[in-house]
């Protein structure tokens, strides 16, 4: 998965500010914030675990969390997922955000609903996810999701607005194990508003081990996260120019049954300090 560099973190900031006037309360800044928070932190979710204490975990995940942030799940009966719930302390200033998910017969997702009144509705065609559109309760559209795939693999997200111009794209190369090997980030042209332009992109390596929210994937591709089946050991980030903006390390420990325990993560910026951070999985 993947982790913005610090500029373009504060961009996917400026723009949550930006389409703030499509919704009524303002609430869309914490309903798209779960999902910039997974963009831009998403290796974040791919590598924390859970603490020593916990005895071995099967691999349903339950929540995944740092000392400050916590991504939890809540499932039916039936094993789907039933909640999402989000503590941030960028994106939802400390407060919990949560995300009710609806199924049809058929067990495919028909709308996720936020506690701050705004639903993701997806269309799926031939059991693929097709699209999906960001709404207020009253059916007004905020943001145009699309998904292509090639060989079966998910290649680009593109994020539009109501009006159908242009806001993010995220495209993806994969290794032969069906990891994410490079993702390309686009953001709207300034001078051609109507095409995106290139601001970046991330490599990555990957560990041989369970990645316990691939099982979680349909929902995580709703909110705008490619899943890996395998861990991130490494990401380099460059800027659009091919110049280094950001490497980060993650050192794991993992349970008997190879699903991640917790997790170090090691970020440096070029002429910055280096900053660990410690990153947990919980299981039921």
């Amino acid at each position: 998965m993947w982790l913005q560099p610090a500029e373009q973190r504060m961009k996917f900031a400026n723009l949550i500010i930006i389409i703030k006037p499509y919704s009524m309360k303002f609430s869309l800044a914490k309903a798209v914030g779960l999902l910039v928070l997974i963009v831009s932190t998403s290796s974040f979710f791919s590598s924390c675990k859970k603490p020593t204490s916990e005895p071995a975990p099967v691999t349903k995940i339950k929540s995944v969390f740092s000392p400050e942030d916590e991504l939890t799940f809540e499932y039916n009966n039936n094993g789907s997922v039933k909640t999402v719930q989000l503590k941030n302390s960028f994106v939802t200033s400390g407060d919990l955000v949560n995300y009710a998910v609806h199924y049809n017969a058929q067990g495919k997702i028909t709308e996720i609903v936020s506690d701050e009144d705004i639903r993701i509705v997806p269309v799926y065609a031939e059991g693929k996810l097709k699209e999906a559109s960001f709404e207020t309760l009253d059916g007004t559209l905020l943001l145009q999701t699309d998904y292509a795939y090639l060989d079966e693999r998910l290649k680009t997200v593109t994020i539009t607005t109501a009006a159908g111009q242009p806001w993010m794209r995220f495209g993806f190369d994969y290794t032969t194990e069906g990891n994410i090997a490079k993702t390309s980030f686009f953001g709207q042209d300034p001078f051609n508003p109507d095409q995106f332009m290139s601001s970046g992109t991330v490599t990555y390596t990957y560990d041989t081990k369970i990645n316990p929210l691939n099982e979680v994937r349909d929902i995580l591709h709703l909110l705008w996260l490619p899943v890996n089946p395998n861990n991130t050991l490494s990401e380099v980030h460059k800027d659009r120019d091919g110049l280094l903006e950001e490497t980060v390390n993650y050192s794991y420990q993992y349970h008997s049954n190879k699903t991640p325990k917790s997790a170090v993560m090691q970020s440096t910026v070029p002429g910055q300090a280096t900053e660990n951070i410690n990153l947990f999985f919980a299981y039921f």
